[in-house]
């Protein structure tokens, strides 16, 4: 478990870095479009490539954030339960967790082909968009992947809060 957990977690660290690559190339692309305007050419496509590095920023930044569990929590309920009571209620939502992401994983998976089938392309630089919403389906999975070894961790009685 502990191989497929680093594993897991390798995988979810560089989705990471990638998202903020693409936060990176959204800040340069508006930084560029905002100066180029103001001489009078602006950037044809700043608006498709900001829209694409949003998705990859949010999209592919969910799994690790996931496993470094820097989301935000809301305690109020949980801090009302007992010990045991949190420990199910962790499991439940890991177990929900999962299923949610790859029902997400599988239809973006289907999206994908459908995209890739339409050869759909975005407005102005024709980007296809079946490379990103492949992308997205492989975030979904890896999100499920990460909440399997929360809820191995959960399961092994290894610490977990939330």
């Amino acid at each position: 478990m502990r191989q497929f957990t680093s594993v897991v977690d390798r995988v979810d660290l560089g989705l990471h870095y990638v998202a903020g690559a693409g936060l990176v190339v959204m800040m340069l692309a508006t930084m560029t479009d905002i100066i180029l305007r103001a001489m009078g050419y602006p950037l044809v496509g700043v608006i498709e490539i900001v829209s694409f590095c949003g998705a990859i920023v949010i999209g592919l930044a969910i799994p690790h954030s996931t496993s470094r569990k820097v989301h935000i929590a809301v305690d109020f309920l949980t801090d009302r339960l007992t010990p045991r009571g949190r420990a199910r209620l962790a499991v439940v939502t890991r177990v929900m967790g999962i299923a949610l992401f790859l029902f997400a994983s599988y239809n973006f998976v289907l999206y994908s082909l459908d995209l890739w089938r339409a050869k759909e392309v975005s407005g102005s630089l024709r980007i296809p968009f079946y490379p990103l919403t492949m992308g997205l389906a492989f975030s979904c999975l890896m999100q499920a992947l990460t909440l399997v070894c929360q809820l191995l961790a959960l399961l092994g009685g290894g610490k977990q809060n939330g």
